[in-house]
């Protein structure tokens, strides 16, 4: 099965999407959407294809090393 696939940046307005005239009238059958928000350039981009596992993931390791934890501090509002 090959299912065209195309991909497209728009802007949500009262709860619209709207399809950029280059692919209006491409597809004439029903069709899946995915809707992503788009994030800031400083996040690493996946490398490779295929589905999401688990090893996609990488550990996060903050040093702490002489880091104080100020309970009151943190529970200021």
């Amino acid at each position: 099965m090959n299912a065209a696939v195309i991909e497209f940046q728009s802007v949500v307005e009262d709860d619209i999407i709207r399809i950029p005239e280059a692919y209006r009238g491409t597809f004439s059958a029903p069709v899946v959407v995915t809707v992503r928000e788009k994030r800031s350039s400083r996040l690493i981009p996946r490398t490779g294809s295929g589905p999401i596992t688990e090893a996609n993931f990488a550990a996060l390791r903050i040093k702490t090393q002489g880091w104080k934890f100020n309970r009151d501090e943190a529970n200021e509002r």
